[in-house]
């Protein structure tokens, strides 16, 4: 007979055996989870505290949170990557393949209960610095990437570029998911060695440089002593303009210094606000104050001088953007529209002596030269009449009508040249109001008939571009307040009359008497225009919103 304890012993304790199996079990797997864990946090280079619930199956795990910034760009680790075993393959730590400047911000908690679901918090890093330390190395912005996050923020589709490699075009930046970004845009960042195409010595961004004239391939200062020493007799008004013309390759330190000056290139720091700083490349130690070229956007400034800052920003940003640099400052709209819109008349260009009749439509009313020539030659058979008249009469008669018609001939001829006077004068007029009506003409071809006109003005070297002349442009600006002062002054007249729905007499006066700045303010703006035209012009637009947008982003 089975007793209690036979059930006890075989049946009763198996089964309480089986019972305590899934606690075993779940103990033993927590176990294995854990040091698993831990084993991936240390092969990763993972700092963190792990605690497990052997019952629960549970493990937490505390890892700190990080911000970043990028180190010094003179230190040696600045172009550099971390070693392999120093770099975390885990998910969000997509940041550790750079050195960085590292701060612990705070701690985050995981509770898993596989080793597969583990991650790494995403580091802090200001949005701004990330990109600029990205494409100081080489990489290139994703035209449509930043159109699409400018347009759809953090619904911006996962995996979308931002940048991409300089040369295979394989992705650097791109939008990550927002499992752990707390509402901040996230972001994962990769990089490989060879990716590498810029140095210490390459220019970062925010920055642009401005080489001085070079004699070999644009000889103006020779051409500018020889203008400014004006031939005798020549009147003090035509020297002062012409020495004006040229004022624009002029320094404004002494003349010890202007030619050691000249020969120096200029590095300029801008950022979305205006210029920064600035330096000579032969004594980079020794920073530079250009105090009238710090200013803001021409609506909050009350004087057209201080609008210098803000031109020179457009310039360089234009003339920086097609070679991937100067991304920070934003041309603003109404400067790229005015850039874009016909706002010279083609007769006033004419009339300035930039371009000939030939070039433009017709413009202007053809003199009426056979009305002129039909009252020539009714005084020319009046003047035979009177003479033939004169021949009839006795002799006495004869001497005085001929006194009395050399008088009135000489009050004619007084007479008649005043009529001229005012009718050239009155035709005169008329020309400037027909220019003025006549058709507009693009800023390609302003700026083309300009350098034209450059070209033959100082003697310049007719393979010279628009481009290498809104270089020397903006060195001028850098080197005289005097300088790019007027330029600014003959822009913000451009956009007047641009606004304004067309050129006034005022305006044509004004830019008359400032040709070679007219001239070289068109190369400016058709810089702008052609920027705008470039894929890397209208990125920069873009980038510059998104940054304003995103000051912090998770990266990992």
């Amino acid at each position: 007979m089975v007793s209690a304890v036979d059930i006890i012993t075989y049946i009763g304790i198996p089964l309480a055996v089986l019972g305590v199996l899934p606690t075993i079990y779940t103990c033993l797997k927590s176990y294995l989870t854990l040091r698993q864990i831990t084993k991936t946090l240390r092969l990763n280079g993972v700092v963190a505290i792990t605690r497990s619930a052997l019952l629960s199956g549970i493990v937490e795990i505390e890892i700190p949170r990080r911000s970043i910034i990028p180190l010094d760009r003179h230190d040696p680790r600045y172009f550099g990557m971390r070693r392999e075993e120093q770099k975390s393959g885990l998910k969000g730590g997509s940041w550790t393949i750079f050195e960085w400047k590292e701060m612990v911000i705070g701690v985050k908690s995981y509770r898993l209960q596989y080793h597969d679901e583990l991650a790494q918090p995403q580091a802090e890093i200001d949005f701004e610095a990330l990109v600029a330390f990205l494409l100081d190395r080489g990489a290139v912005p994703d035209q449509s990437g930043w159109a699409d996050l400018r347009n759809s923020g953090l619904w911006t589709p996962v995996g979308t570029r931002l940048l991409c490699a300089p040369v295979s075009g394989d992705e650097v930046l791109s939008v990550r998911g927002s499992d752990d970004s707390d509402g901040i845009l996230s972001l994962g960042v990769s990089w490989r060695k060879e990716w590498d195409r810029r140095g210490w010595e390459s220019l970062p961004p925010y920055w642009t440089r401005v080489g001085p004239p070079l004699r070999k391939e644009w000889d103006v200062i020779r051409g500018l002593e020889e203008m400014e020493a004006s031939p005798m007799g020549e009147d003090s008004t035509t020297a002062s303009t012409r020495k004006s013309e040229g004022a624009f390759l002029d320094d404004d330190s002494a003349a010890s210094e202007k030619n050691s000056v000249s020969r120096s290139p200029v590095r300029v720091r801008i950022s979305a606000t205006g210029v920064q700083e600035a330096f000579r490349e032969d004594d980079a130690k020794r920073k530079l104050t250009l105090p009238h070229l710090r200013s803001g956007p021409p609506s909050s400034i009350p004087s057209n001088d201080a609008t210098a800052g803000f031109w020179f920003c457009c310039g360089s940003t234009a003339f920086e953007a097609p070679q991937n640099g100067l991304w920070s400052f934003s041309i603003p709209a109404d400067i790229i529209a005015l850039a874009r819109r016909e706002t010279v008349p083609c007769g006033i260009v004419v009339l300035l002596g930039i371009m000939t009749d030939d070039q433009v439509p017709a413009w202007r009313t053809p003199s009426s030269a056979q009305a002129e020539q039909f009252e020539k030659h009714v005084k020319f058979m009046d003047q035979n009449r009177k003479m033939q008249e004169e021949m009839k009469l006795p002799p006495d008669q004869r001497e005085a009508a001929r006194r009395k018609r050399l008088a009135v001939d000489a009050a004619d001829f007084h007479n008649e040249i005043r009529r001229k006077a005012l009718r050239d004068e009155a035709r005169k007029e008329q020309e400037i109001v027909e220019a003025m009506q006549s058709q507009k003409l693009p800023i390609d071809m302003i700026a083309t008939s300009n350098l034209q006109f450059l070209i033959r003005t100082f003697s310049l070297a007719p393979e010279i571009t628009v481009t290498q002349v809104v270089e020397q442009v903006l060195y001028g600006m850098i080197a005289d307040a005097s300088f790019a002062n007027r330029l600014a002054v003959m822009l913000d007249l451009w956009k007047s009359w641009g606004q304004s729905g067309g050129m006034t007499k005022g305006h044509y006066l004004a830019v008359r008497e400032e040709k070679i700045i007219f001239a070289l303010a068109s190369c400016v703006l058709w810089m702008v225009r052609r920027t705008v035209s470039e894929p890397m012009g209208s990125v920069v637009g873009d980038m510059g919103d998104c940054l304003r947008v995103w000051k912090k982003v998770r990266l990992g």
